[in-house]
């Protein structure tokens, strides 16, 4: 991580059904850096793991007196959220990165469709929050498997009242349908976040709508079958490094082979903490961070899951 900074597990409350809140200060009772809504920080648990997780209260001040976080109770963990659920208690001591932000929202957007599907509400409830005090013009739609599960239900009634809209697969017998919802274009942008079917059938039904005006977060990369991938050379220009990376390998696989520390976390593209700056190449981009026009540039990847379309990358490692 960046930037380590010392918190305290000062509260741990039930949200909704597997889904627990946890509220974390500065060890020494200062401020913290603020963050704006969409931002995440990385948060390194005890068993060595380092996960991203979403500020519920993030809200664009320069600091913050706390941190908050949910955390969904997922059956798949690779060691996160089960190690959270069972064993996170108040009082003990961690250590997050400062805020970073890959899901800002544009100031120009006035009129905003926020779509939050399962635990993909975390980011979300803080856009509404900035949505309701800023008097934008919004609506959101919360999506989950039952009632039970939707975090911060009653507060987001509270808030949106009739600009909000719920759909729970238990009393509809399905996912929504996202086509009738999208029909009318009515919005400046549409800020989603949540499991990949459903941000996967935003993309497709939002194909020709202007660029910037869908964003949205993921929880999960997507996979790239290795029969599409190619052997290229790799160049570590200061490190006075090169070797080849195989169809079975990502770039910073190579990197940690020859014995390079470079920073990184998720490995599926969704983070941005794997940032290296490029400096021959044409990137194929296969991640969740850089913008259009970013990933046109050619001037940065992400190491841990984009590759090199051409026959040899060089980068500033």
């Amino acid at each position: 991580m960046s930037a380590d900074i010392d918190v305290t597990v000062s509260a741990i409350r039930a949200v909704a059904r597997d889904v627990l809140a946890i509220e974390l200060r500065h060890k020494s009772g200062q401020a913290l850096p603020g963050a704006a809504p969409g931002a995440h920080i990385e948060f390194a648990l005890p068993n060595g793991l380092v996960r991203q997780y979403s500020l519920t209260d993030a809200q664009g001040k320069a600091h913050q007196d706390c941190y908050t976080i949910a955390v969904g109770w997922d059956a798949n963990s690779r060691g996160g959220s089960h190690w959270i659920h069972e064993r996170l208690r108040v009082g003990q001591a961690l250590r997050v990165s400062a805020p970073r932000n890959l899901f800002a929202m544009d100031p120009a957007h006035r009129r905003v469709l926020l779509l939050a599907g399962g635990i993909g509400i975390t980011p979300i409830v803080a856009m509404a929050r900035h949505c309701a005090a800023a008097g934008l013009d919004w609506s959101l739609v919360a999506c989950a498997r039952s009632a039970s599960r939707l975090a911060y239900l009653e507060e987001l009634e509270a808030l949106a009242g009739n600009r909000l809209r719920t759909h729970f697969d238990d009393e509809h017998g399905g996912p929504i349908d996202l086509s009738t919802l999208l029909a009318p274009r009515q919005w400046d942008a549409v800020y989603a976040c949540g499991p990949a079917p459903m941000l996967d059938a935003l993309t497709a039904m939002t194909s020709d709508w202007s660029t910037g005006s869908v964003r949205m977060e993921r929880f999960k990369g997507a996979e790239v079958p290795a029969g599409e991938r190619r052997v290229f050379e790799l160049v570590l220009q200061r490190s006075g490094l090169e070797t080849e990376v195989g169809t079975h390998e990502s770039v910073l696989d190579a990197i940690e082979r020859l014995g390079v520390s470079y920073p990184f976390s998720c490995r599926e593209g969704i983070c941005g903490t794997c940032e290296a700056p490029m400096l021959e190449g044409e990137a194929e981009h296969m991640d969740f961070v850089l913008d259009p026009a970013e990933k046109a540039n050619h001037q940065r990847m992400m190491v841990c899951v984009s590759r090199c379309a051409s026959s040899r990358l060089v980068l500033d490692i």
